[in-house]
Protein backbone atom coordinates (compact mmCIF):
# COMPACT_ATOMS: atom_id res chain seq x y z
CA UNK A 1 0.00 0.00 0.00
CA UNK A 2 1.54 3.51 -0.55
CA UNK A 3 1.99 6.31 1.41
CA UNK A 4 -0.95 8.55 0.35
CA UNK A 5 -3.63 5.16 0.52
CA UNK A 6 -2.35 5.04 4.20
CA UNK A 7 -2.68 8.65 5.02
CA UNK A 8 -5.85 8.41 2.98
CA UNK A 9 -7.00 5.63 5.25
CA UNK A 10 -5.80 7.08 8.54
CA UNK A 11 -7.59 9.95 8.13
CA UNK A 12 -10.80 9.32 6.69
CA UNK A 13 -10.02 10.97 3.27
CA UNK A 14 -11.21 9.75 -0.03
CA UNK A 15 -8.06 7.28 -1.89
CA UNK A 16 -6.35 9.45 -4.40
CA UNK A 17 -8.52 8.46 -7.69
CA UNK A 18 -6.53 7.24 -10.97
CA UNK A 19 -5.12 9.74 -13.26
CA UNK A 20 -7.11 11.07 -16.58
CA UNK A 21 -4.12 9.42 -18.69
CA UNK A 22 -4.22 6.22 -16.72
CA UNK A 23 -8.18 6.02 -16.81
CA UNK A 24 -8.17 6.28 -20.96
CA UNK A 25 -5.20 3.66 -21.48
CA UNK A 26 -6.83 0.55 -21.10
CA UNK A 27 -4.23 -2.00 -21.38
CA UNK A 28 -2.81 -0.56 -17.96
CA UNK A 29 -2.93 -2.20 -14.74
CA UNK A 30 -3.88 -0.13 -11.69
CA UNK A 31 -4.60 -0.62 -8.27
CA UNK A 32 -7.86 0.00 -6.65
CA UNK A 33 -6.54 3.58 -5.63
CA UNK A 34 -5.32 4.25 -8.75
CA UNK A 35 -1.36 3.73 -7.70
CA UNK A 36 0.98 2.91 -11.40
CA UNK A 37 2.11 -0.80 -11.10
CA UNK A 38 5.43 -2.12 -12.22
CA UNK A 39 3.80 -3.55 -15.40
CA UNK A 40 2.83 -0.06 -16.63
CA UNK A 41 5.96 2.06 -17.52
CA UNK A 42 4.25 5.10 -18.49
CA UNK A 43 2.27 5.80 -15.45
CA UNK A 44 3.40 8.14 -12.94
CA UNK A 45 2.92 7.92 -8.87
CA UNK A 46 4.08 11.09 -8.34
CA UNK A 47 1.92 14.37 -9.32
CA UNK A 48 4.91 16.43 -10.06
CA UNK A 49 6.33 13.95 -12.54
CA UNK A 50 2.94 13.98 -14.34
CA UNK A 51 2.87 17.83 -14.58
CA UNK A 52 6.29 18.17 -15.53
CA UNK A 53 5.67 15.34 -18.66
CA UNK A 54 2.65 16.72 -19.42
CA UNK A 55 4.09 20.78 -20.15
CA UNK A 56 6.45 18.78 -22.53
CA UNK A 57 3.91 17.17 -24.73
CA UNK A 58 2.44 20.23 -24.76
CA UNK A 59 5.33 22.54 -25.53
CA UNK A 60 6.32 19.98 -28.62
CA UNK A 61 2.85 20.45 -29.89
CA UNK A 62 2.97 24.05 -29.85
CA UNK A 63 6.14 24.49 -31.25
CA UNK A 64 5.12 22.41 -34.15
CA UNK A 65 2.47 24.68 -34.84
CA UNK A 66 3.90 27.66 -34.84
CA UNK A 67 6.77 26.30 -37.20
CA UNK A 68 3.51 25.32 -39.22
CA UNK A 69 2.27 28.72 -39.81
CA UNK A 70 5.81 30.54 -39.89
CA UNK A 71 6.36 28.22 -42.76
CA UNK A 72 2.83 28.61 -44.53
CA UNK A 73 3.07 32.72 -44.25
CA UNK A 74 6.58 32.58 -45.42
CA UNK A 75 6.00 29.94 -48.56
CA UNK A 76 2.72 32.68 -49.70
CA UNK A 77 4.72 35.75 -49.40
CA UNK A 78 7.41 34.69 -51.52
CA UNK A 79 5.43 32.78 -54.36
CA UNK A 80 2.34 35.17 -54.27
CA UNK A 81 2.22 37.49 -57.31
CA UNK A 82 2.35 41.35 -56.93
CA UNK A 83 -0.69 42.70 -56.04
CA UNK A 84 -1.85 45.80 -57.92
CA UNK A 85 -1.35 49.35 -56.27
CA UNK A 86 -4.96 50.90 -55.38
CA UNK A 87 -7.25 52.35 -57.88
CA UNK A 88 -6.85 56.17 -58.00
CA UNK A 89 -9.80 58.37 -59.18
CA UNK A 90 -9.78 60.26 -62.19
CA UNK A 91 -11.09 63.25 -63.45
CA UNK A 92 -13.94 61.50 -65.76
CA UNK A 93 -15.02 59.21 -62.94
CA UNK A 94 -13.13 55.87 -63.49
CA UNK A 95 -10.56 54.21 -61.64
CA UNK A 96 -7.26 54.19 -62.56
CA UNK A 97 -5.27 51.00 -61.51
CA UNK A 98 -1.05 51.16 -62.14
CA UNK A 99 1.05 48.13 -62.33
CA UNK A 100 4.49 48.05 -61.53
CA UNK A 101 6.49 48.00 -64.49
CA UNK A 102 9.36 45.08 -65.01
CA UNK A 103 13.00 46.59 -64.27
CA UNK A 104 15.17 47.73 -67.11
CA UNK A 105 18.20 45.61 -67.35
CA UNK A 106 21.31 47.20 -67.31
CA UNK A 107 24.62 47.65 -68.97
CA UNK A 108 25.77 44.89 -67.00
CA UNK A 109 22.88 41.91 -67.84
CA UNK A 110 23.33 43.27 -71.53
CA UNK A 111 24.81 39.22 -72.07
CA UNK A 112 21.94 37.83 -71.28
CA UNK A 113 18.95 40.66 -72.44
CA UNK A 114 16.75 39.90 -75.07
CA UNK A 115 15.64 43.21 -75.54
CA UNK A 116 18.28 46.39 -75.52
CA UNK A 117 17.52 49.11 -72.80
CA UNK A 118 16.84 52.76 -74.32
CA UNK A 119 19.70 54.58 -75.01
CA UNK A 120 21.94 51.21 -75.34
CA UNK A 121 24.87 51.51 -78.21
CA UNK A 122 26.24 48.84 -80.64
CA UNK A 123 28.85 48.48 -78.90
CA UNK A 124 26.75 47.05 -75.63
CA UNK A 125 25.64 44.20 -78.28
CA UNK A 126 28.12 41.53 -77.10
CA UNK A 127 28.25 38.20 -77.67
CA UNK A 128 25.27 36.54 -75.83
CA UNK A 129 21.44 36.37 -76.51
CA UNK A 130 21.18 39.72 -77.58
CA UNK A 131 23.90 40.10 -80.08
CA UNK A 132 22.70 36.87 -81.88
CA UNK A 133 19.10 38.86 -83.07
CA UNK A 134 18.89 39.87 -86.33
CA UNK A 135 18.43 43.19 -87.27
CA UNK A 136 15.12 43.85 -88.58
CA UNK A 137 14.57 46.49 -90.60
CA UNK A 138 12.76 49.48 -89.44
CA UNK A 139 9.45 50.79 -91.18
CA UNK A 140 9.89 54.25 -92.63
CA UNK A 141 7.00 56.33 -91.26
CA UNK A 142 4.81 57.85 -93.55
CA UNK A 143 4.80 61.12 -93.99
CA UNK A 144 2.78 63.46 -91.72
CA UNK A 145 -0.29 64.73 -93.24
CA UNK A 146 -1.41 68.56 -93.24
CA UNK A 147 -3.24 69.37 -90.24
CA UNK A 148 -5.99 72.27 -89.80
CA UNK A 149 -4.34 74.92 -87.59
CA UNK A 150 -7.13 74.46 -84.68
CA UNK A 151 -8.24 77.59 -82.96
CA UNK A 152 -6.73 78.95 -79.55
CA UNK A 153 -8.79 77.99 -77.11
CA UNK A 154 -9.04 81.83 -74.99
CA UNK A 155 -7.65 80.82 -71.18
CA UNK A 156 -10.49 82.08 -68.12
CA UNK A 157 -9.34 82.86 -64.62
CA UNK A 158 -10.77 81.04 -62.21
CA UNK A 159 -10.85 83.31 -58.51
CA UNK A 160 -8.50 80.89 -56.36
CA UNK A 161 -7.15 78.54 -58.89
CA UNK A 162 -3.46 78.96 -59.38
CA UNK A 163 -2.56 79.06 -63.31
CA UNK A 164 -0.25 76.97 -64.18
CA UNK A 165 2.99 77.18 -64.11
CA UNK A 166 6.23 76.30 -66.59
CA UNK A 167 8.99 76.74 -63.83
CA UNK A 168 7.45 74.68 -61.09
CA UNK A 169 10.87 72.90 -60.58
CA UNK A 170 13.26 75.83 -61.30
CA UNK A 171 14.57 77.09 -58.02
CA UNK A 172 13.69 81.00 -57.58
CA UNK A 173 15.34 83.72 -55.91
CA UNK A 174 13.19 85.07 -53.11
CA UNK A 175 12.17 88.55 -53.40
CA UNK A 176 13.16 91.59 -51.37
CA UNK A 177 11.59 94.91 -50.76
CA UNK A 178 15.19 96.45 -51.88
CA UNK A 179 14.71 94.61 -55.21
CA UNK A 180 11.70 96.00 -56.10
CA UNK A 181 11.82 99.21 -58.71
CA UNK A 182 11.27 102.36 -58.17
CA UNK A 183 9.85 105.06 -59.66
CA UNK A 184 10.09 108.25 -60.97
CA UNK A 185 8.17 110.71 -58.25
CA UNK A 186 6.46 114.03 -59.67
CA UNK A 187 8.17 117.38 -60.33
CA UNK A 188 5.32 118.86 -58.76
CA UNK A 189 2.68 117.21 -55.77
CA UNK A 190 -0.36 116.66 -57.92
CA UNK A 191 -2.54 116.63 -54.96
CA UNK A 192 -4.05 119.80 -53.75
CA UNK A 193 -2.85 121.48 -50.34
CA UNK A 194 -3.55 119.72 -47.09
CA UNK A 195 -5.12 119.60 -44.71
CA UNK A 196 -8.19 122.03 -45.33
CA UNK A 197 -9.36 123.50 -42.07
CA UNK A 198 -12.97 124.15 -43.83
CA UNK A 199 -12.74 120.28 -43.79
CA UNK A 200 -12.35 119.38 -40.14
CA UNK A 201 -14.37 119.67 -36.83
CA UNK A 202 -13.73 119.12 -32.80
CA UNK A 203 -15.80 116.60 -31.17
CA UNK A 204 -17.09 117.13 -27.62
CA UNK A 205 -14.04 115.43 -26.71
CA UNK A 206 -11.38 117.99 -28.18
CA UNK A 207 -10.56 115.97 -31.36
CA UNK A 208 -10.08 117.17 -35.14
CA UNK A 209 -11.50 114.85 -37.35
CA UNK A 210 -12.82 114.76 -41.21
CA UNK A 211 -16.25 116.70 -41.70
CA UNK A 212 -18.42 117.99 -44.83
CA UNK A 213 -17.44 121.81 -45.52
CA UNK A 214 -19.84 124.65 -45.34
CA UNK A 215 -19.85 124.48 -49.06
CA UNK A 216 -21.11 121.23 -49.64
CA UNK A 217 -17.35 119.71 -49.99
CA UNK A 218 -16.55 116.43 -48.55
CA UNK A 219 -12.54 115.28 -47.51
CA UNK A 220 -13.13 112.07 -49.97
CA UNK A 221 -13.57 114.77 -52.92
CA UNK A 222 -11.01 117.50 -51.75
CA UNK A 223 -8.47 115.20 -51.02
CA UNK A 224 -8.71 112.37 -53.79
CA UNK A 225 -6.50 112.04 -56.85
CA UNK A 226 -7.83 114.10 -59.88
CA UNK A 227 -8.61 110.97 -62.63
CA UNK A 228 -6.85 111.74 -66.24
CA UNK A 229 -7.12 108.69 -67.95
CA UNK A 230 -10.26 107.96 -70.78
CA UNK A 231 -13.37 108.26 -69.12
CA UNK A 232 -15.00 105.46 -71.30
CA UNK A 233 -12.80 102.75 -70.74
CA UNK A 234 -13.35 100.32 -67.84
CA UNK A 235 -11.12 101.64 -64.45
CA UNK A 236 -9.60 99.53 -62.64
CA UNK A 237 -8.81 100.83 -58.89
CA UNK A 238 -5.77 99.07 -56.70
CA UNK A 239 -5.80 99.59 -52.58
CA UNK A 240 -2.05 98.80 -51.61
CA UNK A 241 -3.37 97.49 -47.78
CA UNK A 242 -1.54 97.06 -43.94
CA UNK A 243 1.13 100.19 -44.83
CA UNK A 244 2.79 101.59 -41.59
CA UNK A 245 3.85 99.14 -39.57
CA UNK A 246 6.98 98.50 -41.27
CA UNK A 247 8.87 100.97 -42.52
CA UNK A 248 10.46 99.01 -45.28
CA UNK A 249 7.10 97.84 -46.61
CA UNK A 250 5.66 101.53 -46.55
CA UNK A 251 8.63 102.78 -48.65
CA UNK A 252 8.77 99.97 -51.08
CA UNK A 253 4.86 100.53 -51.51
CA UNK A 254 5.06 104.68 -52.33
CA UNK A 255 8.28 104.69 -54.39
CA UNK A 256 7.46 101.50 -56.41
CA UNK A 257 3.59 101.77 -57.56
CA UNK A 258 2.16 104.34 -59.90
CA UNK A 259 1.00 107.71 -57.95
CA UNK A 260 -3.02 106.47 -59.14
CA UNK A 261 -2.24 103.48 -56.35
CA UNK A 262 -4.27 104.01 -53.57
CA UNK A 263 -2.44 103.61 -50.05
CA UNK A 264 -3.90 102.35 -47.16
CA UNK A 265 -2.07 102.95 -43.67
CA UNK A 266 -3.15 100.93 -40.15
CA UNK A 267 -4.67 102.95 -37.69
CA UNK A 268 -2.33 101.56 -35.07
CA UNK A 269 0.82 102.47 -37.12
CA UNK A 270 3.50 105.10 -35.44
CA UNK A 271 4.05 108.63 -37.08
CA UNK A 272 1.27 107.76 -39.08
CA UNK A 273 0.60 111.43 -40.29
CA UNK A 274 3.99 111.67 -41.58
CA UNK A 275 3.55 108.83 -43.19
CA UNK A 276 0.35 109.81 -45.02
CA UNK A 277 2.00 113.04 -45.98
CA UNK A 278 4.58 110.98 -47.72
CA UNK A 279 2.68 109.11 -49.62
CA UNK A 280 0.61 112.00 -50.78
CA UNK A 281 4.02 114.28 -51.69
CA UNK A 282 4.56 110.95 -54.13
CA UNK A 283 1.31 111.54 -55.68
CA UNK A 284 -0.94 108.96 -53.53
CA UNK A 285 -4.22 109.42 -52.34
CA UNK A 286 -4.48 107.55 -48.84
CA UNK A 287 -6.91 105.54 -46.97
CA UNK A 288 -7.35 104.93 -42.88
CA UNK A 289 -7.54 101.16 -42.18
CA UNK A 290 -9.25 100.05 -39.39
CA UNK A 291 -9.98 96.60 -38.08
CA UNK A 292 -13.78 95.45 -37.43
CA UNK A 293 -14.84 92.55 -35.42
CA UNK A 294 -15.43 89.63 -38.20
CA UNK A 295 -16.86 85.85 -37.53
CA UNK A 296 -13.79 84.55 -36.50
CA UNK A 297 -13.17 86.64 -33.16
CA UNK A 298 -11.68 86.43 -30.59
CA UNK A 299 -9.34 84.00 -32.69
CA UNK A 300 -8.98 87.30 -35.51
CA UNK A 301 -8.53 89.94 -33.41
CA UNK A 302 -9.19 93.52 -35.56
CA UNK A 303 -5.98 94.95 -33.36
CA UNK A 304 -5.83 98.15 -31.30
CA UNK A 305 -8.80 100.64 -31.33
CA UNK A 306 -10.71 98.19 -33.68
CA UNK A 307 -14.80 98.30 -34.00
CA UNK A 308 -16.30 95.07 -31.74
CA UNK A 309 -20.11 93.94 -31.73
CA UNK A 310 -19.56 93.13 -28.08
CA UNK A 311 -18.84 96.80 -27.58
CA UNK A 312 -22.00 99.09 -27.18
CA UNK A 313 -22.32 101.34 -30.34
CA UNK A 314 -21.70 104.62 -27.67
CA UNK A 315 -18.15 102.82 -26.98
CA UNK A 316 -17.76 102.06 -30.93
CA UNK A 317 -18.48 105.72 -31.70
CA UNK A 318 -15.62 106.64 -29.03
CA UNK A 319 -13.23 104.50 -30.67
CA UNK A 320 -14.40 105.07 -34.42
CA UNK A 321 -13.35 109.31 -33.33
CA UNK A 322 -10.07 108.68 -32.01
CA UNK A 323 -9.28 106.29 -35.20
CA UNK A 324 -10.79 109.34 -37.46
CA UNK A 325 -8.42 111.84 -35.22
CA UNK A 326 -5.02 109.91 -35.82
CA UNK A 327 -4.22 111.92 -39.24
CA UNK A 328 -5.79 114.94 -40.47
CA UNK A 329 -5.96 113.96 -44.60
CA UNK A 330 -7.07 111.15 -46.16
CA UNK A 331 -10.24 110.03 -48.18
CA UNK A 332 -11.92 107.33 -46.74
CA UNK A 333 -11.68 103.96 -44.52
CA UNK A 334 -10.67 100.59 -45.59
CA UNK A 335 -12.65 97.80 -43.32
CA UNK A 336 -10.26 95.02 -42.38
CA UNK A 337 -12.95 92.22 -41.96
CA UNK A 338 -15.97 93.36 -40.59
CA UNK A 339 -18.55 90.39 -41.33
CA UNK A 340 -19.50 89.85 -37.88
CA UNK A 341 -20.33 94.05 -36.93
CA UNK A 342 -22.06 94.13 -40.48
CA UNK A 343 -24.52 91.31 -39.32
CA UNK A 344 -25.14 93.79 -35.95
CA UNK A 345 -27.73 96.62 -37.73
CA UNK A 346 -27.19 99.17 -34.62
CA UNK A 347 -23.30 98.63 -34.91
CA UNK A 348 -23.65 99.20 -38.92
CA UNK A 349 -25.89 102.24 -39.39
CA UNK A 350 -24.37 103.98 -36.73
CA UNK A 351 -20.40 103.63 -38.40
CA UNK A 352 -22.18 104.35 -41.65
CA UNK A 353 -23.67 107.52 -40.42
CA UNK A 354 -20.95 108.83 -38.88
CA UNK A 355 -18.79 108.08 -41.92
CA UNK A 356 -21.28 109.63 -43.93
CA UNK A 357 -21.12 112.82 -41.52
CA UNK A 358 -17.59 112.86 -41.82
CA UNK A 359 -17.67 112.79 -45.96
CA UNK A 360 -15.10 109.60 -46.09
CA UNK A 361 -16.01 107.01 -48.47
CA UNK A 362 -15.87 103.43 -47.19
CA UNK A 363 -14.13 100.78 -48.57
CA UNK A 364 -14.52 97.08 -48.06
CA UNK A 365 -14.72 93.93 -48.87
CA UNK A 366 -17.69 92.66 -47.10
CA UNK A 367 -21.05 94.09 -47.92
CA UNK A 368 -23.48 95.87 -45.43
CA UNK A 369 -27.16 95.73 -45.73
CA UNK A 370 -27.56 99.10 -44.44
CA UNK A 371 -27.66 101.16 -48.25
CA UNK A 372 -29.98 104.19 -47.05
CA UNK A 373 -27.47 105.19 -44.46
CA UNK A 374 -24.91 104.35 -46.75
CA UNK A 375 -21.95 107.23 -47.45
CA UNK A 376 -19.28 107.08 -50.69
CA UNK A 377 -18.68 103.79 -51.02
CA UNK A 378 -16.69 101.23 -52.90
CA UNK A 379 -17.24 97.68 -52.72
CA UNK A 380 -13.77 95.31 -53.16
CA UNK A 381 -13.71 92.73 -56.07
CA UNK A 382 -10.58 91.30 -55.58
CA UNK A 383 -8.73 90.93 -52.36
CA UNK A 384 -4.94 89.43 -52.04
CA UNK A 385 -3.54 88.34 -48.86
CA UNK A 386 -0.22 88.29 -47.64
CA UNK A 387 -0.51 84.36 -47.97
CA UNK A 388 -1.00 84.57 -51.50
CA UNK A 389 1.85 82.37 -53.95
CA UNK A 390 2.62 83.76 -57.24
CA UNK A 391 -0.18 81.47 -59.34
CA UNK A 392 -2.33 82.52 -57.23
CA UNK A 393 -1.83 86.27 -57.24
CA UNK A 394 -1.50 85.94 -61.24
CA UNK A 395 -5.34 84.90 -61.28
CA UNK A 396 -6.28 87.15 -59.25
CA UNK A 397 -5.04 90.18 -61.75
CA UNK A 398 -6.57 87.92 -64.46
CA UNK A 399 -10.16 88.07 -62.49
CA UNK A 400 -9.74 91.84 -61.98
CA UNK A 401 -9.71 92.23 -65.27
CA UNK A 402 -12.51 90.48 -66.41
CA UNK A 403 -14.62 91.96 -63.60
CA UNK A 404 -13.48 95.88 -65.21
CA UNK A 405 -14.36 94.96 -68.54
CA UNK A 406 -17.71 93.31 -67.66
CA UNK A 407 -19.07 96.02 -65.08
CA UNK A 408 -17.05 99.11 -66.20
CA UNK A 409 -15.24 99.20 -62.83
CA UNK A 410 -13.13 96.28 -60.38
CA UNK A 411 -11.47 97.58 -56.96
CA UNK A 412 -8.26 95.38 -55.97
CA UNK A 413 -6.71 95.07 -52.37
CA UNK A 414 -3.46 93.85 -52.03
CA UNK A 415 -1.05 93.54 -48.58
CA UNK A 416 2.21 94.84 -49.71
CA UNK A 417 4.08 91.55 -49.76
CA UNK A 418 7.57 91.74 -51.65
CA UNK A 419 6.01 89.05 -54.21
CA UNK A 420 2.44 90.66 -54.61
CA UNK A 421 4.15 94.26 -55.06
CA UNK A 422 6.72 92.60 -57.85
CA UNK A 423 3.85 91.36 -59.56
CA UNK A 424 1.83 94.32 -59.47
CA UNK A 425 3.81 96.82 -60.87
CA UNK A 426 4.60 94.90 -64.58
CA UNK A 427 0.61 94.07 -64.51
CA UNK A 428 -0.33 97.97 -63.91
CA UNK A 429 1.86 98.57 -67.26
CA UNK A 430 0.29 96.74 -69.36
CA UNK A 431 -3.36 97.70 -68.44
CA UNK A 432 -3.02 100.48 -70.85
CA UNK A 433 -2.55 98.41 -73.53
CA UNK A 434 -5.44 95.99 -73.07
CA UNK A 435 -7.67 98.69 -73.15
CA UNK A 436 -8.03 99.22 -69.18
CA UNK A 437 -7.30 102.46 -67.01
CA UNK A 438 -5.59 102.54 -63.85
CA UNK A 439 -7.42 104.89 -61.08
CA UNK A 440 -7.58 106.23 -57.37
CA UNK A 441 -10.03 104.74 -55.87
CA UNK A 442 -11.40 108.11 -55.26
CA UNK A 443 -12.66 107.70 -58.53
CA UNK A 444 -14.74 104.58 -58.84
CA UNK A 445 -16.40 104.98 -55.72
CA UNK A 446 -20.43 105.03 -55.42
CA UNK A 447 -22.21 107.50 -53.66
Amino acid sequence: MSLDTANAQDYGAEPPRRSLFARLRGKASADAFGTASAEDPFAFADDEARFRRRRRILGVVLILVLAGVGGGVAAYLHFAPPAAEAPEPTEAGGNRVIQPMPPVPGPEALDTALIAPPGAADSDRRAGTLAQQPQQPQPQPAPPQPQPAAKPVPSIAVPGAPSPRLDRNTASKPIRYADLPRTQAPAQPPLPAAPIAELQRRTPGGLAIPAVGPDGRRPWQAYGRPFAGDAKAPRIAVVVSGLGLSQEATAAAIEATPPAVTLAFDVAAQQLPDRMAAARRAGHETLLELGLQSESFPAVDPGPGGLLAVLSPAENATRLEQALARAPVYVGVLARGGDAYAASLPHATALMTTLRKAGLAFVSAVPFAQADSYPARAQVDVAIDAASFRERISARLQQAEATAKARGSAVVELEATPLALAQLVPWIGGLKGRGIELAPVSAVVKE
